[in-house]
């Protein structure tokens, strides 16, 4: 009676079988199929093999329409469960839906539930991605789902989402399907909270791969933080991010405007934000936000500023003022190198070496104005001719970069004359190379920064374009003039200067066609075809869209290669930014038989998904990189990966590693290059640790690659980063120039590498980003551009313009610096330290070896001597006196001197040695100082001293202002002045004064100020 209560309270035992209840769905009677399709659902999750083999009668009772729904519905979810098991996750979704919601609860969080949602999720997005593109696909009919079943349950699954609080979830889900009226609903309907609006902000930037729908996205975000700008501070920052990569100039311009009218505090902010914008590298969109700005006579000074960082080109003047006075660029390299070079048999002879050691200098000393070195060998400069001659000349655009407002008279005599004295550009009888590299010197000093004088870079255009218009009779300048048009113009589709620069490409010649090519690319940077553009009138589109289809008939009927380039240059820079907009004209050039052609179709690819990371874009790269027939296609590929991919660098070198093992040494020569632009600056000893085997390749052009790939890893490290090893990577480059059987690309390679890792005075990094996360136009442009060294020399300037410099700067309301700010770094000081400048070694002069003499031949000797000069020696006792006296002081002397080195020995062994101090982990950085990227990580703000930033929760990067807590106290202040061309040491005259004589009656109504004369 026991067993039997016992057996009868405990629970039913699990169904050993299933073949029972199949066998019932056989059966004609609806009560019976029904009573077995719900034991099949108790029991398919263990049993799901055993009901597989009647998967047929299931599907066919889940679609007859004369039986009952629930019983349809029951066998549909069977069906569902089996196919869930055999792993065929479409299948099973297509019949869950049918099973409906009382079979298929999404609350639910089961495995079988979570796999289906993600299998939902996924068919939606992909049909939603079909309807957006137009495109037919029969995926639809195969697996039996509608976009309406579809659509239903996403927009269910939505709804749960919110109603749980899992806005996260649902925004993901909407911005994967690229729901707008969705992504608004979820945003509302979540406050729209501050986290939520950043969370999509992020998303929308980082994960959404459609520029057209992150467009749409970033609007309905705008609108959102429209609502929250009078209510907190930051709505304005985030607004003006937004409309900044909606490219509204005008939008940002109203955000701008309250705030410069609002209190102190939003005034501060503002500054802040102009500092920001010009930081982004477009000074077109800057340029357009300035004269966008609805200005009020009440806060004359304040828009004054504003003006000041807008157009005014404060900004440059500040990095120009920073390069000057905080330069440590080392003087003895530039001296090692030439004394190098012209020893016998290290390359002093070539011109190749030459000119790689002049721009080298320019490297070294980018920005800081500081052209000593060439002043002081002028006999050595003059042996680059011709073209190398262009070259040097040029290199002072590189050195004085930014100096604006002393460029003409810096270059006046290199510049040609006007053209409207003698009809035409006054060319010297050496070809004019000097006249056209101070061209595109001016271009250059003009074009490096950003965040130059907007009228001044104007002005220089029309001078630049006015001996553009006057010397097609000679390349040499044209070919300059229209590189320096291009560099002052860009960005700025200026259509008058296109036309110039298309009249100049319309006269076949090579040279100048090539930089006429380039310089309309410049010019037109970003603009797309003409058909894309927001800010460009309707007639400038058609005009853009009928210049791009002559460009490319040209690139296919002329027969110069240099002018086929440079139009595929300039096609590839007109696609900046452009993504799948991009993607007709990419297409058509890659498809395209001319290998120059398909070469300009990575470059516009690379440029077009720049710092996007696009799947899309490394699959066409990589593809092209070991598919192609052409070398320099292959290389181009391999490099464009870098700009794709420079904001998750780390990326790089893990995708080119198998590359740098190919066979083709091009494709890993780039494979060094994409490593060092993508790591540039980072030290990161995994990426140096890929690169040594290069250092030793039996290809002298992929040692270039890997001595220049490790020198931009290696910018701004101290002496004890990465295990030391830089010392020793410093020794190699200068070993190489030195050795007298190194081929000459190797020694090029290596007196770059001199350059590149300590350039702009050893303040400056290789950087494709902005501080706030904008790709940088203009150093995206220039990097692409230094590439094409690889086939013209004179593109190695070009490299001034993807040069960041790495300072930090607080200033107050008027934008004069604060001594006592300080800034605290969480790190030892080592690990940041500028390195060990070189010491000049001194010669050491022989010295004679004595002879040791013992004491007792010594005495033998005087002995000797004395019975000499005692026997009538009489002239010679004096000296033999003298001798013996000598030897017998020397003999006390070391007695002494012994006994003395004795003592002292024994007295410093019973001194204890003085303990090494151990290094700070913390110190604190003064204003202004260099502050590296990876520096910024470890800084933070002190918000206990006087001075404290007005957006603390920034990087202490670039510029900061400031709020005085203590405002009526006084202040130790610095301002920013530009340098000027005051020769080092000799002090600048003073400013103008009047001077009364001390005889009052002598003294005059009329004072005429006074300069005291220089020396």
């Amino acid at each position: 009676m026991t067993s039997v209560m016992s057996m009868s309270a405990s629970p039913p035992a699990a169904v050993a079988t299933a073949s029972g209840y199949v066998a019932l769905l056989q059966e004609s009677d609806n009560t019976l199929r029904s009573h077995a399709l719900k034991k099949l659902l108790e029991c398919v999750d263990t049993l799901w093999h055993e009901v597989a083999e009647s998967l047929p009668d299931l599907e066919t009772i889940a679609e007859d329409l004369d039986l009952p729904q629930d019983m349809r519905q029951m066998a549909a979810a069977v069906a569902s469960r089996v196919f869930f098991h055999l792993e065929e996750p479409s299948q099973a979704l297509r019949l869950a839906l049918e099973a409906g919601e009382a079979h298929f609860d999404l609350q639910h969080t089961s495995p079988y539930v979570q796999s289906l949602v993600r299998a939902a999720i996924d068919a939606y997005v992909v049909e939603r991605l079909k309807v957006i593109d137009d495109e037919k696909d029969a995926k639809e009919e195969d697996i039996g789902i509608s976009m309406e079943q579809l659509q239903a349950m996403v927009y269910r699954l939505l709804e749960t989402c919110c109603k749980e609080g899992k806005y996260d979830h649902a925004l993901g889900i909407a911005l994967e399907a690229q729901e707008t009226s969705k992504l608004r609903e979820i945003l509302i309907s979540s406050g729209p909270s501050v986290e939520m609006l950043k969370y999509a902000l992020n998303s929308s930037i980082n994960v959404v791969s459609s520029k057209a729908f992150r467009q749409e996205a970033l609007s309905v975000i705008a609108e959102c933080l429209e609502q929250q700008i009078d209510i907190r501070k930051t709505a304005s920052v985030d607004l003006i991010f937004v409309y900044q990569l909606l490219g509204k100039p005008e939008k940002v311009a109203e955000v701008l405007s309250k705030l410069v009218k609002g209190s102190d505090d939003d005034s501060l902010l503002g500054f802040q934000l102009c500092f920001d914008l010009s930081d982004s590298g477009d000074q077109a969109f800057v340029t357009r936000v300035a004269a966008a700005l609805t200005k009020s006579d009440a806060q004359k000074k304040r828009w004054a500023q504003v003006d000041r960082v807008l157009t005014g080109g404060f900004s440059s003047e500040l990095a120009l003022s920073f390069l000057h006075k905080q330069s440590k660029a080392d003087s003895l390299i530039m001296e090692t190198l030439k004394k190098s070079l012209e020893e016998r048999g290290s390359g002093g002879r070539s011109s190749i070496l030459h000119n790689s050691a002049v721009l080298t200098h320019s490297y070294l000393y980018a920005g800081t104005t500081n052209d000593t070195f060439l002043r002081d060998h002028l006999d050595w400069m003059k042996k680059a001719s011709n073209w190398a001659k262009f070259s040097a000349t040029a290199s002072l655009g590189v050195i004085h970069a930014g100096h604006i407002t002393e460029a003409m008279h810096l270059l006046e005599p290199y510049l040609p004359s006007s053209p409207s004295d003698e009809g035409g550009s006054n060319v010297s009888p050496n070809g004019g190379y000097a006249e056209g590299g101070s061209l595109y010197a001016l271009g250059l000093i003009h074009g490096s920064h950003s965040g130059s004088s907007a009228e001044k870079r104007k002005e220089t255009a029309e001078f630049l374009r006015t001996h553009l218009r006057a010397s097609h009779t000679n390349e040499v300048i044209s070919h300059g003039a229209a590189l320096g048009v291009g560099l002052t113009s860009m960005g700025s589709n200026e259509l008058a200067a296109v036309n110039e620069l298309k009249d100049l490409l319309d006269t076949d010649s090579a040279v100048s066609g090539e930089a006429a090519g380039i310089a309309i690319g410049m010019v037109l940077v970003g603009s797309g075809a003409g058909n894309v553009h927001n800010s460009l009138p309707a007639n400038d589109k058609e005009e853009i869209m009928e210049l791009v289809t002559e460009l490319k008939n040209y690139a296919r009927e002329t027969q110069h290669e240099k002018i086929i380039r440079g139009i595929s240059m300039g096609l590839a820079l007109m696609q900046y930014g452009q993504e799948e907009n991009a993607d007709a004209l990419i297409e058509d050039m890659r498809s395209d038989r001319d290998p120059i052609l398909r070469y300009g179709a990575q470059y516009a690819l690379a440029l077009a998904y720049c710092g996007t990371g696009s799947n899309k874009a490394i699959r066409i790269l990589l593809h092209t990189a070991v598919s192609d027939v052409s070398d320099d296609v292959r290389m181009a590929a391999v490099i464009g990966l870098a700009f794709v991919l420079f904001k998750t660098p780390e990326r790089v070198p893990q995708l080119v590693k198998l590359l740098m093992e190919s066979f083709n040494p091009h494709v890993r020569y780039a494979s060094c290059i994409a490593v060092g632009i993508a790591m540039a600056g980072t030290g990161d000893s995994e990426s140096v640790a890929m690169l040594e085997p290069m250092l030793d390749d039996m290809t002298d052009y992929v040692r270039q690659g890997a001595l220049m790939g490790t020198a931009m890893i290696y910018m701004q490290q101290s002496d004890s980063s990465n295990g030391r090893k830089i010392r020793s990577f410093r020794e190699k480059i200068a070993s190489i120039v030195r050795e007298k059987h190194q081929n000459t690309l190797t020694k090029m390679g290596a007196i770059l590498s001199t350059g590149i890792i300590d350039c702009g005075g050893r303040n400056c990094s290789l950087g494709l980003g902005s501080r706030n996360g904008f790709t940088k136009m203009n150093s995206a442009v220039g990097l692409v551009l230094w590439l094409q060294h690889w086939h013209w020399y004179p593109m190695m300037h070009m490299f001034s313009l993807a040069l960041t410099p790495t300072y930090t700067i607080g200033l107050n309301r008027d934008f004069k610096y604060p001594k006592k700010f300080e800034i605290v770094c969480n790190s030892k000081p080592s690990i940041f330290a500028y390195p060990k400048k070189l010491e000049e070694k001194k010669e050491e002069k022989k010295k004679r070896v004595e002879t040791v003499a013992l004491s007792t031949t010594a005495k033998e000797k005087a002995r000797q001597a004395r019975k000499r000069a005692k026997g009538g020696e009489g002239g010679a006792a004096m000296d033999v006196d003298k001798e013996e006296e000598k030897t017998e002081s020397k003999d006390a002397v070391g007695d002494e001197k012994g006994e003395k080195m004795e003592v002292d020995k024994e007295e410093e062994e019973k001194k204890p040695k003085k303990k090494r101090e151990p290094e700070p982990t913390t110190f604190r950085v003064g204003n202004p100082s260099r502050i590296t990227i990876a520096q910024s990580q470890v800084c933070v703000f002190d918000l206990g001293q006087r001075y404290r930033p007005i957006r603390p929760e920034e990087k202490p990067l670039g510029v900061i202002i400031l709020t005085d807590s203590t405002p009526g106290e006084a202040e130790d202040l610095g301002a920013v002045k530009a340098p000027s061309l005051e020769p080092e040491g000799e002090c600048a005259p003073p400013e103008p004064f009047e001077w009364t004589p001390p005889d009052e009656t002598a003294a005059t109504d009329t004072k005429e100020p006074v300069k005291k004369e220089e020396k």
